[in-house]
């Protein structure tokens, strides 16, 4: 209700004082704060009107463009900023994210240099760069940048996660683990890097520290989704199924539109030949996602395991029909009539009468 006043309240000082930028400066800043993009973008195109050369609105609604991946418009404003005022690094920093996000690596590496080479002691710059070469696979290039990063903020969990990502990436899980501890340590509270380090433990068989490093990621974030998963994955590598089952079925409670958690389950089930609990999932994966070929391969798989063949050729005809090109689900299916037929020569009768 106070926001709402308060709203109200610049709304009439603007009809007042129509020509009073500030004015629609702090509206603007009243509807980000309440997530209201297309009040401060229509707030900042009235005060662009007033003064066409105010530097801050145009890079605040290129932002707001971006953000709605208005890319064109975006771009107009951040180059209309670069005409106001040459030197500021933040125009061609955003620049380079639209680029980047286009996906168009020289124009992104040009603005993204040009920034530093205006303000070379921003951090958000070389890691802008880091991602910029990551995504083009160049992890040592990618590292260097977020190295750099460290370097002027070495508190920063996230700097210290991007490296360790790269660490990951290239196989060097000690050194990943050393950079995710120190994520933890820059911040205790930070569920991601408590998580990464769980999983890092968890590659390196040193489970008892990985289930210590999810019981703290579960006690800051209960209801995180990745980590109950992650958590169950673990416990499946070390044999504990029934704990594996009980954070699948935690995740599955806390968020039932995601499919990870039901798949793993069903496999689970499937491993211990659960056949109908396995198949009873793998169907509600399949309301989630409908048109996924390999769920159908997975529930014509369960009643392969069943003897089922009738019901396996099926599933395995409507898999091929979502993706006709997939060799390994013809192959598949080829096999299952194959042994069909050889079994109906044998006399042998297909005992599951499972749907």
């Amino acid at each position: 209700m106070f926001k709402e006043n308060i709203i109200l309240e610049l709304k009439e000082k603007i009809k007042k004082e129509p020509c009073n930028i500030e004015n629609y400066k702090n509206l603007a800043n009243y509807y980000i704060g309440s997530d209201d993009l297309d009040g401060a973008l229509l707030m900042y195109e009235n005060i662009l009107r007033i003064n066409p050369n105010d530097f801050q609105s145009l890079i605040n609604l290129g932002s707001i463009y971006f953000y709605k991946k208005m890319y064109p418009q975006s771009l107009q404003c951040y180059n209309k900023s670069i005409i106001i005022e040459p030197d500021n690094y933040a125009s061609y920093y955003n620049l380079g994210n639209i680029y980047a996000e286009i996906e168009n690596f020289e124009q992104a590496l040009k603005n993204y240099n040009k920034a530093l080479e205006l303000n070379p002691k921003k951090a958000d710059i070389y890691t802008a760069l880091g991602y910029l070469y990551q995504d083009v696979d160049n992890l040592q290039t990618a590292k260097e940048y977020y190295k750099k990063a460290l370097e002027i903020n070495p508190l920063d969990s996230e700097y210290n996660i991007n490296i360790a990502n790269i660490e990951q990436k290239q196989g060097n899980h000690t050194q990943a683990l050393n950079y995710y501890l120190k994520a933890c340590e820059s911040n205790k509270k930070d569920p991601k890097a408590l998580l990464c380090a769980a999983n890092t433990y968890s590659a390196l068989k040193n489970f008892s520290k990985a289930q210590e490093y999810y019981k703290k990621t579960l006690e800051i974030a209960p209801e995180y989704y990745p980590a109950l998963v992650c958590c169950a994955i673990a416990y499946c590598d070390e044999n504990k199924t029934v704990e594996a089952i009980n954070r699948l079925k935690q995740a599955i409670e806390i968020d039932p539109e995601k499919p990870n958690a039901y798949i793993l389950l069903a496999n689970i089930f499937l491993d211990e030949k659960r056949f109908d609990e396995a198949l009873k999932i793998y169907k509600t994966v399949k309301i989630l996602l409908p048109q996924n070929p390999k769920i159908l391969t997975f529930i014509a798989n369960t009643y392969i395991m069943t003897n089922n063949y009738i019901q396996a050729v099926k599933y395995y005809k409507k898999a091929m029909k979502l993706a006709p090109k997939d060799n390994e689900i013809k192959l598949i299916y080829i096999e299952t009539i194959t042994q069909y037929i050889d079994n109906k020569m044998k006399g042998v009768k297909n005992e599951s009468q499972h749907n």
